[in-house]
């Protein structure tokens, strides 16, 4: 994150960003912050919920604060 307010809570301590976290910068629950990216993707990519939720997956394994959670998802699949 290039700036202290991109952080969550802008406390630049904070590993996460303000998009993984609410306002005081404690980081979303995976439920919320999945379901969240799902309707963006089904609404600005114009996927159904099935399209969606496979994209999202591929893009929170790259996020640090959810790779564990969907690699713990994938092996269960």
């Amino acid at each position: 994150m290039a700036t202290n307010e991109e952080h969550g809570g802008q406390n630049p301590n904070n590993p996460y960003c303000i998009h993984c976290t609410d306002f005081d910068g404690k980081l979303l629950s995976f439920e919320k912050k999945f379901e969240d990216l799902v309707g963006a993707a089904m609404q600005t990519r114009w996927m159904n919920r099935e399209e969606s939720e496979k994209y999202v997956l591929q893009q929170m394994v790259q996020m640090p604060a959810w790779k564990d959670k969907v690699s713990q998802l994938m092996s269960k699949t």
